[in-house]
């Protein structure tokens, strides 16, 4: 707070409360106020005056009347910071500054200061402390500029440095308390919150917020930083912190307990962003309810005032000095360092379409209609045309710089003035043209104003103009018509014509920057409104006269309504309201149209996922609800079956205890007559013993009696003999004190008499030197000489005299001292006397009172030794009973775990297992594909060799035509020989594939079999039973291929037999199909070989483990199931061609599918694969042998 007084003002209404609070003592007065503050019950407010006095005082604020005050400044008149109230107590109050700690008592009016450890303890260090705050436990934290808090209790006293000060220079500028702790913030805009750690003393840093430039500042350049936290403030409800920086910015931060958590807090403007500097430009729009600022913080901010909120800010790379508004509101003009720029001003941005080359343009003006604007370079000023950026004309006439231009309300005319003390009217319609000037040398000039008159259709401009001569002088024609003393140099004008008023804006440097409201036409007389802290820079007045704006140097723009009895413009019926039109760019637009189709795309994809989340998580919770449901009906009845166990157990272990209670009753009467019997005779002997002791105490009192009657008569002599001895050496010094003043008074009368004697002499002798000078000069001077050596020695006599008189006095002062340090002796002696009688007394009845409690322990003492008898052999009873039981316990607690970790195992085997089936049944899947394509490939060469028979019947035929037999022959060759070698690479390639397939499946077994091997302890009992169940299958099986064998021999052997008959025709081609048949039953006796390897190896694997078991049993049926139907040679291959070609199914493999199937540990899904390809035609018996896996 600055200023000259002290205003309160209810928050609510806005309004001010009281009269003002100001306070004068002496010819210093206090000019201003650095820091207020109210009590804890809002009854009291001190206030800390300024340089040069430094006052404190304290008011009853709602009777502004103060209560005391002091001066709390140092010697050297070091600044004060802040002063505070303790909130326990109203009159005890807290001062800190440069060098400055402080505490003051309010009593009978007057401040008298509270001694405090920190004032002595760094008086010398004269460390500056500058921020202070009372915590919720009425504690007190100081902080100082070299970053240490300083901790102190309720009474000032100190404490400890707290060890979580940053200890970083001035990193603690401000302090605010809240109800877990504290908050700090100073340089470089960092602000510390501390919590109070586990040690209710001790406080740890919780968060530490990095505060950024000003929130709400758009494109350009950044703004300036933070900068310093200046003050900080806590909301009652404790959610909200308001801080105040360097930068002239008002920012909050949520100070709830899930925001405090969060790594990242968002910290925003409280209304908006404030300028960071001295504002330079301001300009109000005429259509559009915008005004514009512009500022030594390079940026420049549109203010709506109606909505009372910044609608845009942006930086640039130097200051704008001057700033004017176009009166649509779609364009500005700006003075930069560099040049002056026009702007278009879009929805969110300004945007330059056009570059002036004036530098430093510190005035511009836009004309009522917009057509033309001024621009101010140096001493000329230039007028544009606002559309074309013509130059209209160059105005000159000034010989130094331009301050301020006006236009005229037809915008026909520009009125000027400047630092030359002149004031110019130029013509714009006439090319410039100078109409009328006036000058004043000597005077600097700082605004000017036009008002326009109609008087008989001829219209009359005249000027106003203030400047640093503190006049307003108001200019017709070239002529000074009034003049008035402000007694205050006024920077700026606005005129309000309709409301009669003319607006001044105060601007002495230094000092606080009032506006003046005069009356017009001017007749002296002005009400003035306190604004700025600083002079007032620039003063706007709306087009309607409604609002007024002012900027000033302190960085604010103040908005003042504008009462007055004429209706406004805007007030009539039918007046044109404000416009609502935004300037955008076709960019702009298409760039919100594509993020508005983003964002439905966005929605719709948002709205279609959340639906699928909420089906999903319905359905989730169904299932979840369903189990639920079920589990805690069987943890409800496991828990039923519980309970009436317990309470079965619990009706026997009653039953028991009531037998053990009537046993113990019966031990218990039986031990405690023996317990009577034995206390009886302990009793005597107690008894006994207590009287000795008795005896033993009355010698032992006896004895004290006469040793404290001795110890009292020698106390009582000695205190006689040093009473008597005192008295002798008072009467001593008494006799001492009367001789020593009896030889002053003496000493004193003869120096009396020696002066008068002396003074006499020396008159004397002046009298008779006065008769002899004109005879004897030069015996006069040698008597003078004489004369003034012997003065001088009785002057030195006298001095001794003095000092021999100050002696004695300081001797008798002395002996007086000694006289009543022995008083006090005396009175100390006396008193130790008596504390000593009371002391004895006090002892002998602390002694009965002691034999009392003493006779009272020994009864009680007796009856717990009796109680302790009684529990000692119950606790041994009850232990005899609960050890068993803690066994049995102990027992079924083992027994529990055992079991636990049992099921645990169990349950990992399980699962291992799980998993040891699921890839068997992946690997089985691939034999089963292997095998598919093996039949197919058979499949395959079954049909060539249909085919092949086929054409050689043909060849057949022509055996009675060498020539046709050669040429069918020959054909035979080409398509059968020729085209075959293709194919035998086309299968080669296969067996390459069938081969590294085998390879595949051979290393999957023998990792099969190490795994089965690992798990074959835990599971040997049911590998017995499968191992078995497996061995009769096989057998079954192997019946079963046997018949099918012999089945298929019979036939093929039909078959073969039917084909010899025809195929003795041609010995060629039944060579070249034995070939092949060869080759073929060579393959086919290599798969067998395998198959029958991997046949012997699945008994022992079946030994081994259950699962391999049923899975070596499927391999085993596999293995032999279709390529052992291949024993017999040829005939079996004739067998399959024909089953082949029939489509039909022999029946036992049929029902070896099913049996395989059934035999299967999977259960009913191997039955059923097994029995699905057992009914498929085109599969044939070899699937049924693929089923049993």
């Amino acid at each position: 707070l600055v200023g000259f007084d002290c205003s309160i003002f209810d928050v609510a209404s806005g309004k001010r409360r009281r009269n003002t609070l100001s306070y004068a003592a002496g010819e210093e007065t206090t000019r201003e106020f650095v820091c207020v503050a109210f009590s804890a019950e809002n009854k009291f407010l001190i206030t800390q005056g300024g340089p040069p006095d430094w006052t404190l005082v304290l008011w009853s604020w709602d009777k502004a009347r103060p209560h005391g005050a002091v001066k709390v400044s140092n010697q050297a008149g070091s600044v004060i910071h802040e002063c505070s109230f303790n909130p326990q107590d109203p009159y005890n109050v807290c001062v800190i500054g440069d060098g400055v700690f402080k505490f003051f008592r309010l009593q009978e009016g007057v401040f008298k200061p509270i001694p405090n450890q920190l004032s002595k303890l760094r008086e010398a260090s004269n460390q500056n402390y500058v921020c202070h705050a009372w915590l919720h436990d009425d504690k007190l934290i100081v902080c100082s500029e070299s970053g240490d808090a300083l901790l102190f209790d309720n009474g000032g006293e100190f404490k400890m440095v707290l060890p979580c000060s940053p200890g970083e220079p001035r990193s603690l500028l401000c302090v605010a308390a809240f109800r877990m702790g504290f908050v700090a913030g100073g340089e470089g805009g960092v602000v510390r919150v501390y919590d109070k750690a586990e040690d209710k003393e001790m406080f740890r840093k919780a968060k530490e917020i990095k505060l950024d430039g000003a929130a709400g500042e758009r494109s350009g350049p950044s703004g300036p930083g933070a900068g310093a936290v200046t003050a900080l403030a806590v909301s009652p409800s404790e959610e909200t912190l308001a801080m105040a920086t360097s930068s002239s910015q008002l920012l909050q931060l949520s100070m709830s307990p899930s925001d405090i958590m969060k790594e990242e807090s968002t910290v925003d403007n409280v209304l908006t962003s404030f300028h960071s500097g001295q504002i330079l430009g301001l300009d109000a729009c005429v259509r559009k309810p915008l005004v514009v600022t512009c500022g030594t913080d390079k940026s420049v901010r549109i203010w709506n005032y109606v909505e009372r909120t910044q609608d845009l800010c942006k930086f640039f790379g130097e200051e704008a000095y001057s700033v004017a508004f176009h009166p649509s509101g779609f364009h500005l003009i700006v003075g930069f360092s560099d040049k002056l720029r026009l702007m278009n001003l879009l929805m969110e941005d300004m945007r330059t379409y056009k570059e002036i080359p004036i530098k430093a343009c510190k005035e511009c003006r836009f004309s009522h209609g917009g057509q033309f604007f001024a621009a101010v370079n140096s001493n000329t000023i230039q007028v544009y045309k606002t559309y074309t950026c013509e130059v209209v004309c160059n105005l000159r006439g000034h010989q130094s710089k331009v301050r301020s231009v006006c236009w005229t309300a037809d915008d026909s005319k520009l009125v000027s003035t400047g630092q030359d003390g002149a004031a110019y009217e130029y013509d714009i319609i006439k090319e410039g043209r100078r109409f009328s000037d006036w000058a004043q040398k000597g005077t600097n000039f700082s605004c000017i104003i036009a008002y326009t008159t109609m008087d008989n259709a001829a219209q009359t401009n005249t000027m106003y103009v203030v400047g640093s001569d503190k006049m307003l002088k108001e200019i017709q024609g070239g002529e000074n018509i009034n003049c008035l003393e402000s007694n205050a140099m006024l920077g700026q004008l606005a005129l309000a014509s309709q409301a009669r008023a003319l607006f001044a804006g105060v601007a002495e440097p230094e000092l606080p920057g009032p506006l003046r409201c005069y009356n017009f036409p001017l007749d002296g007389d002005y009400v003035e409104y306190q604004a700025h802290s600083a002079p007032v820079a620039r003063i706007r007045l709306t087009c309607d006269e409604q609002y007024l704006f002012s900027a000033g140097d302190d960085g604010c723009l103040i908005i003042f309504d504008v009462k007055k009895k004429v209706p406004s413009k805007r007030d009539k019926d039918g007046a044109l309201g404000y416009a609502d039109e935004i300037l955008v760019t076709r960019a702009f637009l298409d760039d919100k149209q594509a993020a508005l189709l983003d964002l439905e795309r966005q929605v719709e994809e948002l709205t279609s996922r959340i639906d699928f989340q909420l089906r999903h998580r319905d359905s989730y919770h169904k299932e979840k609800m369903a189990e639920l449901q079920e589990k805690y009906s069987e943890e409800i009845e496991t828990e039923r079956r519980k309970y009436e166990l317990q309470r079965e157990e619990k009706a026997e272990k009653e039953m028991e205890y009531e037998e053990n209670i009537r046993y113990l009753k019966e031990t218990h009467t039986k031990q405690t007559q023996e317990l009577e019997q034995s206390f009886q005779q302990k009793m005597l002997v107690e008894v006994q013993r207590y009287q000795k002791l008795a005896q033993d105490l009355e010698r032992e009192k006896q004895e004290w009696e006469i040793q404290h009657a001795s110890i009292l008569q020698e106390q009582q002599a000695e205190v006689d003999e040093m009473r008597k001895e005192f008295e002798q050496i008072q009467r001593a010094n008494r006799d001492a004190q009367d001789r020593i003043i009896k030889e002053k008074e003496l000493a004193f009368k003869s120096h009396q008499e020696t002066l008068a004697q002396l003074e006499q002499d020396a008159d004397r002798e002046i009298e008779e030197l006065k008769e002899m000078y004109v005879q004897k000069l030069a015996q006069e001077k040698d008597e003078k000489l004489r004369l003034r050596g012997q003065a001088g020695i009785h002057k030195k006599y006298r001095d001794d005299l003095e000092r021999q008189m100050q002696k004695k006095q300081d001797d008798v002062k002395k002996e007086e001292e000694k006289n009543r340090t022995k008083e006090e002796e005396i009175v100390t002696l006396m008193k130790d006397s008596e504390s000593n009688q009371k002391e004895i007394k006090e002892r002998d009845k602390t002694i009965q009172d002691k034999e009392l409690r003493i006779y009272d322990l020994k009864k009680q003492n007796q009856e717990l030794e009796k109680f302790k008898f009684v529990l000692d052999y119950k606790i041994k009873e009850l232990k005899a009973q609960i050890d068993p039981k803690t066994a049995d316990i102990e027992s079924m607690k083992k027994q529990t775990q055992a079991m636990d970790d049992e099921l645990n195992d169990y349950m990992r085997k399980n699962k291992q297992l799980a998993l040891d089936i699921s890839q068997l049944q992946m690997k089985q899947r691939a034999l089963q594909e292997e095998i598919k394509s093996q039949k197919r490939r058979l499949r395959d060469d079954l049909s060539l060799i249909k085919r092949f028979k086929l054409d050689l019947s043909d060849c057949i035929e022509n055996l009675s035509e060498p020539k046709q037999l050669k040429e069918s022959m020959a054909q035979l060759y080409r398509k059968y020989v020729q085209s075959g070698t293709k194919k035998l690479d086309l299968d080669t390639d296969m067996q390459k594939e069938y081969n590294r397939q085998r390879d595949y499946l051979e290393k999957s077994v023998d990792s099969l079999k190490r795994k089965l091997e690992k798990d074959s302890q835990g599971h040997r009992i049911d590998n017995m039973r499968i191992m078995q169940e497996n061995v009769s299958l096989i057998r079954e099986i192997n019946d079963l291929r046997r018949e099918i064998n012999a089945l298929k021999h019979e036939r093929t052997a039909q078959e073969l037999q039917a084909m010899g008959a025809s195929g003795g025709k041609d010995s060629s081609a039944q060579q070249q199909l034995e070939q092949e048949l060869t080759m073929q039953r060579e393959q086919m006796a290599e798969l067998t070989r395998h198959l029958q390897s991997l046949e012997q190896t699945a008994p022992q694997m079946g030994m081994q483990g259950g699962a391999a078991v049923t899975q070596g049993g499927a391999a085993a049926g596999h293995v032999a199931g279709s390529p052992s139907l291949l024993d017999g040679g040829p005939p079996s291959v004739a067998a399959f061609v024909s089953d082949v070609d029939g489509g039909a199914s022999p029946e036992p493999p049929a029902s070896l599918g099913g049996d395989a199937g059934r035999a299967s540990p999977t259960g009913g899904e191997a039955a059923g694969v097994g029995d699905a390809d057992a009914t498929l035609p085109s599969e044939g018996p070899a699937d049924g042998g693929e089923a049993t896996g």
